[in-house]
């Protein structure tokens, strides 16, 4: 028996299972910016209410 299609095989699940944590973690970032564009608009407007 040779390892090598054993070796090529794993190979490939591994780089199909790396894809979506890979994009996921760019997927965190957007939302994280947008979180926080959402609070400081809040911030934003609160300041301009406050007497």
């Amino acid at each position: 028996m040779s390892l090598k299609p054993m070796r090529l095989t794993l190979l490939f699940i591994m780089m199909f299972a790396a894809v979506p944590v890979l994009s996921a973690c760019h997927t965190m970032a957007g939302a994280g910016e947008d979180i926080s564009k959402t609070g400081k608009a809040i911030e934003k407007s609160a300041d301009k209410h406050t007497p």
